[in-house]
């Protein structure tokens, strides 16, 4: 899955023109206070990666099933890992599911059920955003006859723990779907009004979308903090 995933990003980065360690005490996973990690966002439908006063922060609305997220996160998405990792950013994830409406599959809520599962104390921000790369790099996936199986291989490829493998391959639900992509639509209405689709990058802390045309967006973004 890595290897594609890299594949991906060469061919991206030509065509895009977008308008950790954990400690085992007694059995138990425990986080390292030293390492960024994931948690669940207030209202229950974004995932935080990276340490909550981060100087950037920002809030990433992506489909499962957009070729130009796919793009996104192939072209910048290791530079999201490397600046989540050295404290320097956090990335609130919230994901969409409108293109399953469209092509009448369920592929974007299983991927979004799968990210919701990966929410635990023993997953680093960094190993998280590898799930998220993995899994916008395979999208492939929607259209055969995926399965559970499918994605907790993707989990396992990303250095996801046998636990949350386990659950994603036994098709644990983590989160309600329906009531996500209305909640989160809403909110992307209100922050992105004019640009209502995906990928919209979103500045928590400006209270304004990011441009995210320009080849060094998140360059900028980090220099003026």
């Amino acid at each position: 899955m890595r290897y594609l995933r890299k594949a991906i990003a060469l061919t991206a980065a030509a065509a895009l023109t977008l308008t950790g360690c954990s400690r085992e005490v007694d059995g138990v996973a425990r986080p390292d206070p030293h390492q960024p990690g994931v948690a669940a966002t207030s209202d229950g439908f974004g995932i935080v990666a990276g340490f909550a006063d981060a100087p950037v922060q920002l809030e990433i609305f992506t489909e499962p099933q957009c070729s130009h997220c796919a793009h996104l996160q192939a072209t910048f998405g290791e530079d999201i890992k490397r600046h989540i990792e050295s404290g320097e950013l956090s990335v609130t994830y919230r994901p969409m599911t409108f293109l399953d409406d469209q092509y009448e599959i369920d592929y974007s809520a299983v991927v979004t059920n799968a990210l919701f599962l990966a929410v635990e104390p023993s997953t680093t921000a960094a190993t998280f955003q590898n799930f998220v790369e993995d899994l916008w790099a395979n999208q492939q996936l929607s259209s055969v006859d995926y399965t559970n199986e499918d994605f907790a291989g993707i989990a396992r490829e990303s250095g996801l723990s046998d636990h949350v493998v386990a659950r994603i391959g036994d098709g644990d639900s983590a989160v309600d779907t329906d009531e996500l992509a209305a909640q989160n639509e809403t909110l992307l209405s209100d922050e992105s009004p004019e640009s209502p689709g995906t990928p919209v990058v979103y500045n928590l802390k400006q209270h304004q979308t990011v441009d995210i045309s320009d080849d060094a967006w998140l360059d900028h973004l980090l220099q003026t903090t």
